[in-house]
Order: C-alpha cells, then structure tokens, then sequence
C-alpha cells in the first residue's frame, strides 16, 4: 500500500466507534518507517497521534487494537 492511499481513511477503535480520518504521518525516513499517524477527530478538527502498535488493521478502514478514549489522551 502507498502512503497516499491512507490519507482520508476512516479510524475506527476496537469498540467500532469511529475516531477520525488520517490527515498526516510522521515518517523516519532514514529507517523508512511510520512513527505515528495524525487523526482528524471531531467537528473541530483537533489531530489525534496514533502510534503504529494500537493499529491491528489496514483496509478500507483503519482498525485500533484501542478504545477511543485511550488514543485521544494524545493529542497533540
């Protein structure tokens, strides 16, 4: 999958609650690798940090191994 192909998708938690979309991505680029993905969430639009270990699964939407509640103590 290309990193273009994530933005836009849908952020749902392990509780089926939707959390947002993927807005941005925070990448290593000298290891190639995601460190963590940004979230839009809400009707304000506040950004959301999701790390790449509470991701259980990628497709047409993405799916949390976490609640909603766990993530948005992140915000940043």
């Amino acid at each position: 999958m290309k990193a273009k192909e994530l933005f836009g998708k849908e952020v749902i938690d392990v509780n089926a609650k939707v959390v947002g979309k993927i807005a941005d991505m925070e990448i290593d680029i000298k290891k190639g690798s995601i460190l963590r993905i940004l979230v839009k969430s809400g009707f304000l639009a506040k950004k959301i940090s999701i790390l790449p270990a509470d991701i259980e699964k990628i497709g047409d939407k993405v799916m949390l191994k976490v609640a909603k509640a766990k993530v948005q103590h992140l915000s940043i």
